[in-house]
């Protein structure tokens, strides 16, 4: 029997068309959504130092923080001083092949006053930093125990030895790291440096 007539391959196919046909309808329906409401609702945009930063509007997605918690949702209207949100409970779910997907389970739709949000995450367009620097610190941590445990377990001058060039080199890895992840880990809270501005449209 081939492959393709099994019943685990039609489930397979089944499964795969669903996903794309999934994807499709949610990217149509926020395009739909983002030309249809752009042009009726105001906008917020987030200026560093007097410089726009981004621009929010319907459809956009905000990882922002208030005095009640951190969110990270996509923007559905912006009115009335309001910003109103969507946010997706999206988790890894099994399938009948066995396989893992990801699946919407739960969406919660919420809206909050502009003035109450206190800072915005930072923005990953460029470069990951943070997982550079993740990796640096690790590494070098990883490295400069193994290092430090040859000294104390094994004898001078053998090969289990670590030189002390590569126990030296581990640790300052780990200190680049620890640096990297420190300076660009941080948010973008709202004071003198970052401002949040509503543009009234209508």
């Amino acid at each position: 029997m081939h492959i393709w007539r099994s019943p685990s391959y039609r489930r397979f196919a089944l499964c795969k068309k669903n996903i794309i046909m999934r994807f499709l309808l949610v990217l149509l329906s926020t395009l739909f959504f983002t030309v249809t409401c752009t042009a009726q609702n105001d906008l917020l945009i987030l200026k560093k130092n007097n410089r726009t930063q981004q621009t929010f509007f319907p459809g956009s997605e905000m990882t922002f923080s208030t005095a009640k918690g951190s969110y990270n949702a996509y923007v559905t209207s912006i009115e009335r001083d309001s910003v109103y949100l969507v946010q997706y409970d999206i988790r890894q779910v099994p399938t009948n092949l066995g396989i893992y997907m990801l699946d919407t389970i739960a969406r919660y739709n919420f809206g909050i006053n502009y003035r109450d949000i206190t800072g915005f995450g930072k923005m990953n367009n460029k470069f990951d930093w943070n997982a550079s620097g993740g990796a640096l610190f690790g590494g070098g941590i990883l490295l400069t125990t193994v290092g430090l445990g040859t000294w104390i377990f094994a004898k001078p001058n053998t090969r289990y030895y670590a030189r002390p060039a590569l126990v030296i080199g581990s640790a300052a890895l780990s200190g680049i790291g620890y640096l990297l992840l420190k300076s660009h880990n941080k948010g973008m809270p709202l004071g003198k440096k970052y401002t949040l501005h509503y543009i009234k449209v209508k």
